[in-house]
């Protein structure tokens, strides 16, 4: 710790006295330094103990003048002052007493025995001991990571003896701004909402920038130091070290090592990813391929399952904001299970899992997928299942509603309703757009539809929708003539029918 004034006045050598008790006695010292200058406050620093003899303030000096004198000292950054009696005066003014008090400024008198150098020199040992504490503790903070980093820990033991080492905590935002779930200390969680919204806000600030970069933020009763990781253009996050007061040199030190750690441990995780990635993904081709023995003994050697009974397959979409980050989520689903094996292909996420293993509504909720599954069944019908779940998706793609979309309930709606996607849908669209441009576009197209839903038959059509049946026939006709379709044989009805499906025209909404 760094020396105070009640740890000097109690150095019974010295023989010091502290003449207000009341003042704050347990400010730390930075420095003690000694001036009888009208005015030494350029040549102090912050948290500096100065002593004087007096020789500056003249017989006839008032109070004014040591008021003004104390207020310019205090105001350099002094913080406690000590007066050397018996050298001009045999004790202390009661005037820089009082003029010192009134600041909250600590004043201690000097013997005429003691001199100033022992003074200073008290206060530089304590300080040359702090550096040596520090020093010491540096090592051993430094070591604790080592001991670590070197264990089965990983990264985020480091990170946790990080934070215990600097009495605060420790969180890692991925390079999508996010903090990292499996590396945030449990007291960051505690943490007032908007408190780690200023923190994230600074976060994607510096990621934007793209730059190696640090910063700190100041939240109520703590200081956030931020340090990204990664090299420039290429940033892998931000680590952010949450602690009581801002961090010292030394605590800095500790930090910068543990940066340089993580700065490697994210590269190297960063190659294992990609090379067990592209690993999954050639697992994934074998399976649809039919090769299922080989992707076994594959997965087999490095400890990996899959499901051996009844299985789905599903397609997942990650969002475009944050795709690492849902991606990593789907991929430890698959952490140490058996029954869940999980591939990246061509940016989506293929998930093999024993049926009602995998909870896909609540995984597409929590971070925002999309996702295609196919009907149950065996390793042997991969390919088809996946050509399902590749439908699925695509509809749950162009859903508003629906982020998980089953392979059953496209079924369930018929061949138009399965064959429907976002690509149909702005092709049907395409298509219908010179009709729904006629002022009474939209009634031509609903009367086509009930005429369709009517099986083409002119007199119940007719009937349902209150119109002569040759005023029927009329808009018809000029649907077929507006569109180029003939629609006297099945198959312009049924391209008509499908159009209208798609589209959504006439009052519908997709397949239904």
């Amino acid at each position: 710790m760094r020396p105070t004034v009640r740890a000097l006045v109690r150095q019974a050598p010295l023989g010091l006295r502290l003449l207000d008790p009341t003042t704050r006695t347990d400010e730390p010292l930075s420095w003690v330094h000694s001036s009888d200058l009208v005015d030494p406050s350029p040549f102090v620093a912050a948290s500096t103990m100065l002593l004087t003899t007096g020789s500056q303030f003249g017989a006839d000096a008032t109070q004014d003048d040591y008021d003004a004198w104390v207020g310019r000292v205090v105001g350099a950054g002094v913080v406690a002052l000590g007066f050397g009696a018996g050298v001009h005066r045999p004790d202390t003014p009661v005037e820089l007493v009082l003029a010192a008090s009134a600041l909250g400024v600590p004043v201690v008198e000097v013997p005429w025995r003691t001199p100033f150098i022992a003074v200073a020199r008290w206060a530089a040992d304590q300080l040359a001991e702090e550096a040596r504490d520090r020093d010491r503790w540096t090592l051993r903070a430094q070591r604790a990571v080592s001991v670590a980093a070197i264990g089965d820990g990983g990264l985020d033991a480091v990170l946790r003896v990080l934070g215990e080492q600097l009495g605060g905590s420790v969180v890692l935002h991925g390079s999508d701004a996010a903090a990292d779930e499996g590396r945030v200390d449990q007291r960051q969680v505690d943490q007032g909402q908007g408190d780690q919204r200023q923190v994230e806000a600074e976060v994607a600030r510096l990621l934007r920038r793209g730059a190696r970069a640090g910063s700190t933020v100041t939240v109520p009763g703590a200081v956030v130091s931020l340090q990204t990781l990664g090299r420039r253009d290429g940033l892998r996050g931000v680590l952010a070290v949450r602690t009581p007061a801002e961090l010292d040199t030394a605590a800095r030190a500790v930090l910068i090592s543990v940066v340089a750690l993580a700065e490697v441990t994210l590269e190297r995780d960063v190659a294992r990813l990609r090379g067990q990635r592209e690993l999954w993904r050639q697992v994934w081709s074998l399976l649809v391929a039919g090769q299922v023995e080989v992707a076994r003994s594959i997965t087999r050697s490095v400890g990996v399952g899959i499901a051996a009974g009844p299985v789905v397959v599903a397609l997942a979409a990650p969002p475009r904001d944050s795709p690492d980050r849902a991606t990593e989520a789907v991929e430890r689903l698959a952490a140490g299970r058996p029954d869940v094996f999980v591939a990246l292909v061509d940016g989506r996420i293929a998930v093999l899992a024993a049926e009602s293993a995998v909870d896909l509504p609540a995984l597409a909720a929590a971070h925002g997928l999309r996702i295609g599954v196919s009907d149950v069944t065996d390793l042997d019908h991969l390919a088809g299942a996946a050509a399902q779940a590749e439908r699925a998706l695509a509809v749950a793609t162009s859903s508003a509603e629906e982020a998980v979309v089953t392979w059953a309930s496209l079924a369930a709606g018929g061949l138009v309703a399965a064959l429907w996607s976002e690509g149909a849908a702005e092709l049907a669209s395409s298509r219908l757009a010179p009709v729904v441009a006629l002022p009474d576009g939209d009634e031509l197209l609903a009367c086509c539809r009930t005429w369709l839903e009517h099986n083409g038959a002119w007199d119940p059509a007719a009937r349902r929708l209150g119109l002569h049946r040759h005023s029927l026939r009329a808009r018809v006709a000029k649907v077929e003539s507006v569109l180029g379709l003939p629609l006297d044989g099945f198959a312009g009805r049924a391209e008509l029918w499908a159009l209208l499906q798609a589209a959504g025209a006439g009052g519908g909404t997709g397949p239904r």
